[in-house]
């Protein structure tokens, strides 16, 4: 459509001096005819028809200015022609600018979109005055609005409407006006506020305990706005957990994910100038959602995988193992006494001998072991492509590695150290193992279990014998009575 409005402008431009040119000629014609009847006009022969139009300019001088007139129009239409070109080159150029700016605002305010309503804390906008201008879905639920609706409105407006309706505000929201109060002075001050824990209040609901953070931003029309993020902190121990294992990241995904939607408001109000800051917002909310990634898969204190991601990694190498028919080894390792060294020596210790813990048994391990704390003081490791007696070994070089391990040094005659006790299993796909994934975790657990009642700081070994009426603990013939 565009196209055809480029071309039908350029092609009625070069009518111009044609046109021109042949209107005049038109009336040229006419003129001579009605000369030439009515008898005026004596074309001599032998005269050449130079000469024939000098003596008729010179007998008539109106034909002089007809003569003209072919010329005069045909330079006209060529000025005006021009003009008209240069004008439609600037409009297309204009529209095309136009045009490229409007994909570019789309794509910021679809990106924009993405950030505030995937977000999984509450996020809202609001005016200096109190006004709710913006609220992502989370955000409703938290303070209770989503009762006021059946289902989640297709439309922001429509959500806003609502808002307006119940006459829901910043007002409304807080359980305690002075602390509001507060809350908008710091704001006002110091232009930012960073996870402040407030009372809140739900839309016809008792009131709730939520981390807040906000910073002032700047309108489209220069007035200022007021961006919210709000977590709740209802669940009293998950709220013990983030602020103990999370902390430090909670303060730098804080920091990141204000600068991002500072920076994604500049470029909404003000795209044309801000490519820069756009990219620049765009390379941190990367960095925020690896981080957030991590977190999700990883234990806070030691950094190995926690125990939802192990339990998904070892399904995939039980699903790759049936494929190749390999097989892999499962290991459960349990610290010894370990209540009892918390209650001796204290949990600071105990949280320092659990990243020691990890650390010794990183170094014992291959890079594409799976390793994770599975719970407390236990840990699991998946071995790939390992056959029994390598993975009995590995165990034993575990085990011994935290028994040497001195973790603190009280006196020459008093030593502070760990010892663990391992469980091992192994899964064989080639011998048709009808184990699942979960029956084989739970043999080595029951390795453990057998460790454990033992005498500790030892490794067995379990195993199911399919073929008999129940399972049984098979020896390792190779190791046997060996450490």
């Amino acid at each position: 459509m565009g196209s055809q409005n480029n071309k039908m402008p350029r092609e009625s431009i070069k009518t111009f001096p044609m046109g021109g040119f042949i209107l005049g000629f038109f009336f040229m014609a006419i003129a001579y005819a009605i000369l030439y009847l009515f008898k005026t006009v004596n074309f001599t022969t032998g005269h050449s028809l130079w000469m024939t139009l000098r003596t008729l300019h010179g007998e008539n001088p109106v034909l002089f200015v007809v003569d003209s007139l072919p010329v005069v129009l045909g330079f006209v239409g060529l000025v005006v022609g021009i003009k008209q070109e240069a004008k439609f080159e600037r409009l297309k150029t204009l529209r095309m600018t136009l045009e490229q700016q409007n994909r570019r605002l789309k794509s910021i305010q679809s990106l924009y979109t993405i950030i505030f309503e995937r977000t999984d804390d509450g996020l809202l906008v609001t005016t200096k005055e109190g006004e709710i201008i913006d609220i992502n879905w989370t955000g409703a639920k938290l303070l209770g609005i989503t009762s006021l609706t059946s289902k989640k409105p297709e439309s922001k407006d429509v959500l806003i409407e609502i808002l307006k309706r119940n006459r829901i505000n910043v007002k409304t929201v807080f359980a305690d006006e002075e602390e509001r109060e507060r809350i908008l002075e710091r704001l006002e001050k110091k232009g930012s506020l960073s996870n402040a824990q407030v009372e809140l209040k739900r839309f016809k609901g008792k009131p709730f305990n939520a981390m807040l953070s906000g910073f002032l931003g700047e309108s489209s029309n220069g007035g200022s706005l007021i961006f919210w993020r709000i977590i709740d902190l209802s669940h009293v121990k998950q709220a013990e957990l983030l602020l103990r294992n999370a902390n430090e990241q909670l303060e730098k995904k804080n920091e990141e994910l204000i600068k991002a939607f500072s920076e994604l408001q500049a470029l909404k109000v003000q795209f044309e100038n801000r490519s820069k800051e756009f990219e620049r917002a765009n390379k941190q909310l990367k960095i925020a959602n690896k981080m957030l990634s991590d977190m999700a898969y990883t234990d806070g204190l030691t950094g190995l995988y926690n125990h939802k991601h192990f339990m998904e990694l070892l399904e995939k190498e039980w699903e790759r193992a049936q494929r190749s028919k390999s097989s892999f080894c499962v290991v459960m390792i349990d610290v010894d006494y370990f209540k009892t060294f918390n209650d001796k020596w204290g949990h600071q210790l105990g949280d320092k001998a659990l990243q020691s813990l990890a650390n010794t048994i990183k170094k014992q391990t291959r890079s594409y072991d799976i390793v994770a704390r599975y719970g407390g003081e236990e840990f699991s490791l998946v071995l790939p492509e390992t056959e029994l007696n390598t993975c009995y070994t590995v165990a034993q070089r575990i085990r011994r590695a935290v028994e040497k391990k001195i973790l603190l040094i009280k006196s020459q005659d008093e030593k502070v150290s760990l010892t663990v006790s391992v469980g091992v299993t192994i899964f064989l796909p080639d011998q048709d193992d009808p184990r699942t994934y979960e029956q084989v975790l739970q043999d080595a657990d029951v390795a453990l279990y057998l460790a454990k009642n033992r005498g500790r700081n030892r490794v067995e070994m379990y195993r199911r014998d399919f073929l008999a009426e129940s399972a049984v603990v098979v020896p390792i013939p190779e190791l046997n009575g060996k450490e």
